[in-house]
């Protein structure tokens, strides 16, 4: 039997490195722990480094324009001059390449070749997946052509959002059929996550115990006011009452510090013309997001809603649906520090 080269290697499409900036997040910290932890490695191909290099500077560049805007506001309803700088885009690039230099203990790159370029380009000839009809995806092929190329003597953990590597274009289906086929047909392994959130809860070891209840209503307390101009933005509704939460745990390099993951979910209450609330239709509020827990000063810091999504009609069926994950270079977010 050949000799696997490393327990695992996880693939982190764009969109992963661009949610997690770059494992600077609550959760990329627990992933790094959990990949150090395990002896295992982190697959770079060239184009997925590319891709981020190509995209953080735009985010940086937006995140500047909001906070100047945000100042413009603060300077008219004061009275009085604040002002503040970002960093410049050169910052921005020298920072990003900083981080690539601090992980690359961690990190394999695989080199964008002629053969992935020829094999991606049939791909999307024949509309096999990840392509599809008036769908073509070159960098998602080439992705997946460096995942089926590591997965030969080792086992590797594919994480993306990106609909197109899902059977029926949904998370929850796991792996297209085809891809599916193509796996066995080389008797290789290639698990598919469409988060670093699944993966960890996949890998299990970094999975910690923590005190949900206390920790729910720190979060709650902290996100109710983006909940309720979330509502109130994006459509007829105030916000109603939190009815539940989904909170999971996760190690990280620092002992007094835990990563945490949370899904929020809020009833919406139907506001009508002369601002009364009706009882006729009912809709759902859903927040999806991250922080630190500090067990030690039972304290949470650093909540991020990184998601969200609304549901509207009977018993919250799907009549409509919003929700900033669908941008694959990543959402926009609300930082409550």
């Amino acid at each position: 039997m050949e000799k696997k080269a490393s327990p695992f290697t996880v693939l982190l499409d764009a969109n992963v490195w661009i949610e997690e900036r770059l494992l600077r997040s609550s959760l990329g910290n627990a992933l790094l722990y959990a990949i150090v932890g395990a002896k295992a490695t982190l697959a770079l191909p060239e184009i997925v480094e590319r891709e981020v290099d190509r995209v953080m500077p735009e985010l940086a560049r937006r995140a500047v324009q909001n906070i100047r805007r945000d100042m413009t506001l603060l300077n008219q309803l004061s009275g009085s001059q604040m002002t503040v700088s970002g960093p410049s885009p050169r910052a921005v690039c020298d920072g990003v390449a900083a981080r690539w230099k601090q992980l690359s203990g961690s990190i394999e790159r695989i080199p964008f070749t002629f053969e992935q370029a020829k094999t991606a380009l049939s791909r999307i000839i024949d509309k096999t997946p990840p392509c599809g009809e008036n769908n073509e995806q070159f960098r998602d092929c080439c992705i997946w052509e460096s995942a089926l190329s590591l997965a030969k003597d080792r086992t590797v953990h594919l994480v993306t959002l990106d609909h197109a590597f899902y059977d029926g274009r949904k998370h929850v289906n796991g792996l297209a059929k085809a891809l599916r086929s193509e796996v066995e047909r080389h008797g290789v392994e290639v698990i598919i996550h469409p988060t670093v959130q699944e993966l960890l809860t996949a890998l299990g070891d970094t999975v910690v115990a923590i005190d949900e209840q206390a920790i729910g209503v720190s979060i709650i307390e902290s996100v109710t006011p983006s909940a309720r101009a979330i509502a109130t933005e994006r459509g007829p509704f105030e916000l109603g009452r939190a009815l539940a939460r989904r909170i999971k745990g996760y190690a990280t390099p620092k002992e007094a510090l835990i990563a945490v993951y949370f899904d929020l979910y809020f009833e919406l209450n139907r506001v009508g013309p002369a601002g009364t609330t009706g009882e006729d239709e009912k809709a759902l509020l859903t927040l999806r997001g991250e922080c630190d827990f500090d067990p030690n000063k039972n304290a949470v810091s650093g909540i991020e809603i990184k998601g969200w999504s609304q549901r509207i009609g009977h018993s919250w069926g799907s009549a409509m649906h919003f929700s900033t994950s669908e941008d694959k270079n990543g959402p926009e977010r609300v930082r409550i520090l």
